[in-house]
């Protein structure tokens, strides 16, 4: 880098300084950049992805289990492993895609449809009904239920928001719905759903963390319902409603990279040591640049994930994961190359639930015939004196066994963090830490608002960038 990064430094005053090349400050560069802002983009790593970085098989080790090698014998080719520390699968027909597609960046990726889209019950994964053909086969309901299902899957299907003649629902005596009103709790009630259908349809299909969804308008359950089905049928034979890069989501910062260059914007990662303590510098109570080495470079606004600013966050949870290495698909996933599982937290008497993403040498992150598999949630009981896979044997003790045996096995947990504040006053915009999920649904939605903080209006997402 020599002293190419002091001339950066002191170039000119930037419109935007962003600290961390995570998922969600690249989408942040990447927006502000399509934007016309010139953007500075620092990490202090030397690599792309921060907590969020894409890791080959010898750095998993080295970051999990220092002590042990890996072995090509038992886990094939070693340079295939593209390992997402953070993974997260993308909604085909989601905000994440519209914002990739906005920017320009999707030219850059090749993605691939994931296989399965599963729930777990009762000690196996069911794949997630969502068609009326597939509720009246689903091994999630019983007979009587599966009757109430089909007629609620399909109602939904048909509604549109702006046609009344759609928002008419039941068999004989027809009742007009209006969810912009009527709670999602009224709303199940109206179908006569039990409580372990209303839970997948909550947590499997339209993708909540808790509960709260009930007391809000059924509205918004009904388009996430929808998205999950016009996800399903973005491309010809889907089988689940997401997608994945090939090679991973390390192919995402660098794409940003990229686009960041062709709009003036610069990233520069931490080579040779120079940006190992970078410091937000302040007149007053305003963000006004960044410090390294006692080079200042100036900017409207600062950008960054909570680890560069660890005064101005908060603790709000705790996240345990396993990574494992597997010569099998997921166990009773009928041998799907890609998968997502959702173990709603009531199935498996938790408050949180349980995420697994299972993936393999389909999508060019993992050595022929082997997957690589996550389970994750949030940690609900004490932590003090346990290890890891301690705490990981008890909160993820409903995924484990899916991925059993396993050739190889990491653990970790991690902490939460959220901004103490909004960051338009002092221009400085705090990014939350990735929670416990396997999909980018709520992830996107931190990225949103930021935006909206940041620039003062709401994204407004166009079909790509003006071709020349």
């Amino acid at each position: 880098m020599g002293d190419e990064w002091k001339q950066a430094f002191e170039e000119c005053e930037y419109d935007a300084i962003v600290l961390g090349t995570g998922m969600k400050e690249c989408l942040i560069s990447g927006l502000l950049s399509v934007e016309g802002k010139k953007v500075l983009h620092l990490d202090r790593n030397p690599y792309y992805g921060g907590d969020a970085a894409s890791i080959q098989i010898g750095q998993a080790y080295k970051k999990f289990k220092p002590e042990a090698e890996p072995s090509e014998a038992v886990l094939g080719k070693l340079r295939d492993y593209n390992i997402d520390l953070v993974p997260k699968y993308i909604m085909a027909s989601g905000v994440l895609v519209k914002v990739l597609i906005h920017t320009g960046t999707a030219d850059y990726m090749e993605y691939k449809p994931v296989d399965g889209s599963f729930c777990f019950k009762d000690g196996q994964v069911h794949q997630v009904p969502i068609a009326p053909k597939a509720a009246m086969s689903s091994p999630l309901m019983s007979t009587m239920e599966k009757t109430r299902a089909v007629q609620f899957f399909s109602w939904v299907n048909d509604y549109e928001a702006e046609n009344p003649k759609t928002h008419k629902a039941g068999m004989i005596s027809k009742t007009t719905l209006d969810l912009k009103t009527m709670t999602c709790r009224a709303f199940f009630k109206y179908w006569g759903l039990q409580e372990p259908t209303v839970a997948f349809v909550v947590h499997s299909i339209a993708l909540y963390r808790d509960e709260s969804i009930l007391d809000l308008p059924a509205l918004e359950l009904v388009e996430k319902m929808q998205l999950y089905v016009r996800s399903l049928m973005r491309f010809s034979g889907m089988t689940s409603p997401y997608i994945y890069p090939l090679y991973g989501l390390g192919e995402l910062p660098q794409a940003f990279a990229r686009l960041a260059a062709v709009h003036g914007g610069l990233y520069m990662l931490n080579h040779e040591g120079h940006l190992n303590d970078i410091q937000v510098e302040f007149d007053g109570a305003r963000a006004v640049g960044v410090k390294s080495e006692g080079v200042i470079a100036k900017s409207k606004i600062v950008v960054g994930d909570p680890s560069y600013f660890p005064t101005k966050v908060k603790a709000v949870g705790k996240v345990v994961r396993f990574i494992a290495i597997i010569n099998h698909a997921l166990n009773s996933s009928n041998g799907s190359p890609s998968c997502q599982v959702i173990i709603p937290g009531s199935y498996v008497s938790r408050t949180n639930d349980v995420y697994v993403f299972c993936i393999s040498g389909s999508h060019k992150v993992a050595s022929e015939g082997h997957w690589v598999a996550f389970g994750s949630t949030t940690i609900e009981g004490p932590t003090d004196g346990l290890s890891a896979q301690q705490i990981a044997e008890r909160e993820l003790s409903s995924a484990l066994p899916l991925v059993q045996p396993a050739q190889e096995m990491f653990y970790d947990t991690y902490d939460e963090y959220e901004p103490l504040e909004d960051g338009v006053d002092s221009q400085l915009f705090i990014s939350k830490s990735y929670d416990a999920t396997s999909h980018f649904e709520t992830a996107i939605v931190d990225v949103l608002d930021m935006y909206r903080r940041i620039m003062g209006k709401e994204l407004v997402l166009t079909s790509g960038p003006k071709r020349e």
